[in-house]
């Protein structure tokens, strides 16, 4: 989405309504209809049928993926995976930052918002809606013509949306750890590398589009982590359950030396945490808790306030 100025992040109290009640599952045909659930226009638009720009940030729907020993991309650069008929295929986010959207015939699709510095990964077709929540995309389903909330796990209508395991890491680590795997071709790419400039390093909070009870000024006194630190999300298909912030893995794992034992609902759960390819995963043999999601530590803030986040016991 376009970058301008935002206001900075600060909890205050106020209630907000979550969901509404949708009549339909379909696209609603009016920006006003989204109003109440504080979605706008990536934009800018305030008339018009929404549905007039779902794609006009375009996906990839045919991914060329490479040999890792034929691309060429930076060492630091970030690339985000998944498995795709048991290979793991990555795609860098500096792509992603021009199409967001990688889809795949037979995989779940990547998705990636830059503006919340979230990944994920969904079953089926999703595009670009060209609407916000709270800084952070909402992405649309074409087969049921129905937006979907990804922090939330929900389609705007309240159908759950199952989130699959991914993989977040440095090319340089792609390259040590995933030897085997594939990687999104650097011809896909299109735009500017760099076009959104310092953001991803900046204390800028999104766009201007923060939710209601978080509007203020960032206070670096109350949130010790930086607001655009990475964090990995894990949980279930349908349940984000615990966030652990890069940092605070690194601190754990004795910068990478150990691994984490944590435990989440009773169930055991080890993270390792790598600082040279900045490289945090679940390394439990486990089916069910999972890397779902890896997120700007402002914007898991700003969806999921009540999501436990890991710190170091004292």
């Amino acid at each position: 989405m376009p970058m301008k100025t935002t206001h900075a992040l600060v909890r205050v109290t106020m209630p907000i309504l979550l969901y509404a009640t949708l009549a339909t599952a379909e696209m609603p045909s009016d920006y006003s209809e989204l109003a109440g659930y504080g979605i706008v226009s990536g934009f800018g638009l305030r008339f018009g049928d929404p549905a007039a720009m779902i794609n006009r940030i375009p996906a990839i729907d045919r991914p060329d993926y490479i040999a890792i020993d034929k691309a060429k991309l930076r060492d630091d650069d970030l690339c985000v995976g998944i498995q795709r008929q048991g290979v793991w295929h990555f795609a860098p986010l500096f792509i992603l930052n021009s199409h967001e959207i990688v889809n795949h015939p037979d995989a779940p699709a990547i998705a990636y918002c830059p503006l919340a510095g979230l990944s994920v990964a969904i079953d089926g077709r999703t595009y670009i809606s060209g609407l916000l929540r709270w800084d952070t995309f909402v992405l649309y389903d074409p087969d049921s013509d129905s937006l979907i909330l990804p922090f939330d796990q929900k389609s705007l209508d309240g159908e759950q949306i199952r989130l699959q395991p991914l993989e977040l890491l440095t090319f340089a680590g792609v390259r040590h750890k995933f030897p085997d795997a594939r990687i999104l071709s650097p011809s896909s790419h299109h735009g500017n590398r760099s076009q959104y400039g310092n953001y991803p390093r900046d204390r800028q909070l999104g766009i201007g589009h923060p939710k209601p009870v978080l509007r203020g000024e960032y206070d670096a006194h109350i949130e010790t982590i930086h607001p655009k630190e990475q964090v990995l999300i894990v949980g279930t298909a349908t349940q984000m359950m615990k966030a652990y912030p890069f940092s605070t893995l690194e601190e754990a794992t004795d910068g990478g030396r150990r691994t984490l034992t944590d435990r989440i609902d009773d169930m055991e759960v080890i993270l390792s945490y790598d600082p040279e390819f900045r490289h945090a995963q679940v390394t439990t043999e486990t089916d069910t808790i999972r890397a779902r999601a890896f997120s700007y530590y402002f914007a898991l803030r700003q969806h999921l306030p009540d999501l436990p986040v890991y710190s170091v016991p004292d």
